[in-house]
């Protein structure tokens, strides 16, 4: 307690002598602020800095090239003047349209009526047969082209055979597809398959028609084996398109279980699946 008083007593006499000098006490520095945080502030966030890359011309002029190369289905959204145009410009080629429209009317019945003849008959070629069905369907849609024209809608069909996928190189052409003919099948089980395709290929709308004869090679009652004889029509002439490649397969064929009818290709340009509902 005596140290404590000695103590105090110095410090007293040493700030006296100190003021008697003339001499201030020094400033002390002054600190910066430092606020408390509040209830429901949250917690502190660093931003993290952004730099754009910057654009590399020659890589953007090449992917754009390349994805001109390429096919793509034609969207509701599309609307420029070339596409446009190109949608109202018809086709003189026989569609699938064309043939659906016959077959509604009524005017189509069988292959085998349209040739005269039993599609089984080893007469003719499966790609000559193709192509007489199809000479066959262009001189009926002549004679019947007003009932074209008039657009009969109402099917005499009964069946109503679909595809369940189709895809060439991975690509999924049956979102492409706008209309599907399937015929009835023979009594041997041959039938035809035809479709339109419309899609965009370097900037333009594009239309091709394609035609897959089904010609039974072996039926063994449970498995039908199919020689398929391809045929196409385009509006312009494109051999980088997927339909295209397929039809230029040589000994294509398939076969049917059920209602389920395999078409698989597996060449170097050319991987196609097609599986077709027949619904019989």
């Amino acid at each position: 307690m005596q140290i404590c008083k000695r103590l105090l007593c110095a410090g007293i006499l040493s700030l006296s002598l100190f003021l008697l000098n003339g001499q201030t006490m020094p400033e002390m520095p002054e600190f910066p602020e430092i606020s408390a945080p509040t209830l429901g502030s949250g917690f502190y966030k660093p931003k993290i800095p952004y730099y754009p890359k910057a654009k590399n011309p020659t890589t953007e002029s090449d992917n754009s090239s390349e994805k001109d190369k390429n096919e793509t289905v034609l969207t509701d959204g599309t609307t420029t003047t070339d596409l446009l145009s190109s949608i109202l410009n018809t086709n003189d080629f026989l569609t699938a349209q064309d043939i659906t429209s016959l077959s509604n009317a009524g005017s189509l019945s069988s292959l085998s009526g349209l040739l005269g003849t039993s599609t089984s008959s080893d007469n003719l070629s499966n790609n000559l047969l193709l192509q007489q069905i199809l000479q066959s369907l262009e001189e009926l849609k002549a004679e019947k082209k007003e009932e074209i024209t008039a657009g009969t809608t109402e099917s005499l069909k009964v069946h109503a055979p679909s595809v369940l996928r189709f895809k060439i190189n991975n690509y999924n052409i049956k979102d492409s597809l706008t209309t599907v003919y399937i015929s009835s099948q023979e009594n041997d089980g041959s039938f035809l398959m035809t479709a339109d395709r419309r899609y965009i290929a370097d900037k333009k709308v594009r239309n091709e028609t394609f035609y897959l004869l089904f010609k039974t090679k072996e039926n063994s009652g449970s498995v039908i084996t199919y020689d398929v004889s391809p045929s196409i029509n385009q509006d312009s002439k494109n051999e980088n398109s997927f339909l295209y490649k397929l039809c230029s397969q040589k000994n294509l064929s398939a076969q049917k279980t059920g209602n389920l009818v395999v078409l698989r290709s597996s060449s170097k340009d050319c991987e196609a699946d097609l599986l077709i509902d027949l619904d019989n």
